[in-house]
């Protein structure tokens, strides 16, 4: 477990998120998302791999 704490500025609520990611020769594949995070590298440009195998 990680020995600190993140605080805003303002004092609200806030959160942060961490997603696994696996390289494949085909591009990465973001294990968390469920379209395999295409959208958002799409946008700069990255091919994320297809689907693995079900």
């Amino acid at each position: 477990m990680a020995d600190w704490t993140v605080i805003t500025t303002d004092g609200t609520w806030s959160s942060h998120w961490e997603h696994p990611v696996a390289l494949t020769s085909e591009g990465p594949l973001v294990l968390t998302a469920p379209d395999g995070g295409r959208a958002k590298p799409a946008e700069y440009g990255i091919t994320a791999a297809p689907d693995p195998p079900a």
